[in-house]
């Protein structure tokens, strides 16, 4: 028989928590309700039973009506009415589902990464409770395997107020493992030793419909007294239970690892990212989408190019920094904002590249005028600005051709598969040489310097050397890339 991934959910938005982990608190700028709900329709469920406590129907259908423009789901708010059971109410909504669903409470924040390895358990044959990978309590303290990725570690900071399950470490060494034992697994916050549950269950409607049970953890004990339970592993995704004990360093750093762009170059990483992330969290505040943000982007491009216009050295100076702060550090912003917020997007990312490129290609267009006018009407650098126009519009145009037939969305993530299939020949070495000096938003960085010699024909001609081999390389990388059988997307 063949088993298909996971499409369905059973979310439970009840205020039964702490206040802080409540299903209408916000973090990261959406409620953890329409957190859960985003994340779900990005990574492919595509229906979702949303069930909330008597009276709070009209609450979560406003919250959730905010996002419905994001959501490729259907999904049905249903009040769990006094006197009913959540048993059978959740037998009730799943009886006419046959194929496993995925059951859980909104008190966590959790990104597309985790669902998308969360649904591909339907071939599990018992109930199964996922956990991560990688990563145990041994006598109360975290231990990480070797390997383990840094920004990871965050979701683990406070383990005390996490539910263990008492099975050894071995265990994470396979994809699932049954609980099948002599007597129940302990499974519960205080345990002291074992794998750390994300109390978010695979199920389907035969394994509830004979039990009683008031929430997932009761759930998930009955069917540990059963025997009847399996656990599932999932590794490298983002999901942190909110008890509304968290604190604000510890909720910061979780998004802040989420948003920052791992491929970035080392002065992005280094620099502009330092300026980026008070800004990032600042829009994220104030609810800024990423094309808001690009679009913001846009204008100061338009501003500061403007300043070129004027021949004075304060101009020139206003140009730098405005420019700098748009393309170096906004340009940041529009990716983190995206990725904190589960924004990222195929039309989102191709936005970002349209912008990524308008921000050379604005100060040239606005140079052109200038270094014209300035040079008594010199028509040879309109001839240079036009054959420099057509040769990078040219290869843009073949690049992003080329880069939707490979399935890509991101310049970035291309290039990572596009080295490694170069992997060995001598090009690629004196590249790795060079790479750290070209990668990224340096090159924003040096225009910036430049513009403080006051000189606009050097910033001329560095813009007509930096399109030229930059399209040269558009065109090499389409000749010689080999797109790999499994594309590694990424979207900003």
């Amino acid at each position: 028989m063949m088993h298909t991934q996971i499409s369905r959910a059973v979310l439970l938005a009840f205020n039964t928590a702490p206040p802080g982990a409540s299903y209408d608190a916000v973090y990261g700028g959406e409620t953890l309700c329409n957190r859960a709900l985003i994340a779900m329709s990005k990574a492919g469920i595509r229906a979702v039973k949303l069930l909330c406590p008597e009276g709070r129907r009209k609450r979560l259908e406003a919250l959730v009506s905010a996002v419905r423009p994001r959501l490729v789901l259907d999904y049905e708010l249903v009040e769990l009415r006094r006197g009913e059971t959540l048993a059978e109410k959740i037998v009730h909504l799943a009886a006419t589902w046959d194929e496993p669903f995925l059951l859980f409470a909104a008190d966590k924040i959790v990104h597309p990464t985790f669902f998308k390895q969360a649904m591909q358990f339907s071939a599990a044959p018992q109930p199964l409770l996922l956990a991560h990978k990688q990563v145990w309590v041994q006598d109360e303290r975290v231990q990480f395997a070797g390997g383990f990725p840094d920004k990871f570690k965050v979701i683990f900071a406070n383990t005390r107020v996490l539910t263990k399950i008492a099975v050894p470490k071995t265990v994470c060494q396979q994809t699932t493992v049954c609980l099948i034992a002599a007597h129940p697994v302990d499974i519960s916050p205080e345990v002291k030793t074992g794998v750390i549950s994300t109390e978010v269950v695979v199920c389907r409607r035969a394994d509830v419909q004979t039990l009683q049970f008031n929430d997932v953890a009761e759930l998930v004990q009955c069917w540990n007294e059963n025997k009847s339970l399996a656990v599932g592993f999932v590794e490298n995704a983002w999901w942190l239970k909110v008890t509304g004990t968290e604190s604000q360093a510890q909720i910061k750093e979780f998004f802040w690892s989420i948003a920052f762009k791992e491929i970035s170059g080392e002065f992005s990483k280094l620099v502009n990212s330092k300026l980026s992330k008070p800004l990032t969290f600042l829009f994220v505040r104030l609810g800024f989408s990423p094309n808001a943000i690009s679009i913001l982007e846009l204008a100061l491009f338009f501003v500061s190019s403007a300043f070129l216009l004027l021949d004075r050295y304060w101009a020139m100076m206003t140009f730098a920094v405005v420019w700098q702060l748009a393309a170096g550090v906004l340009d940041r912003c529009d990716g983190e904002v995206a990725r904190v917020r589960n924004y990222e997007s195929e039309s989102g990312a191709r936005f970002d590249m349209l912008i990524d490129d308008l921000r050379f290609g604005l100060p040239f267009l606005f140079l052109t005028i200038a270094c014209y006018r300035e040079s008594h009407h010199d028509a040879f650098y309109l001839l240079i600005a036009a054959t420099t126009f057509f040769w990078y519009a040219t290869t843009v145009v073949c690049h992003n051709r080329f880069l939707r037939r490979a399935g890509y969305v991101s310049i970035q993530a291309m290039g990572v598969d596009f080295l490694r299939t170069q992997e060995g020949t001598g090009w690629l070495k004196v590249f790795r040489k060079i790479q750290p000096f070209t990668k990224g938003d340096i090159r924003t960085f040096y225009l910036t310097v430049l513009a403080f010699l006051g000189r606009k024909p050097v910033l001329f001609w560095l813009l007509v050397a930096y399109a030229w081999p930059l399209g040269a390389s558009y065109l090499f990388t389409i000749k010689k890339f080999r797109p790999p059988s499994s594309v590694v997307q990424a979207s900003g």
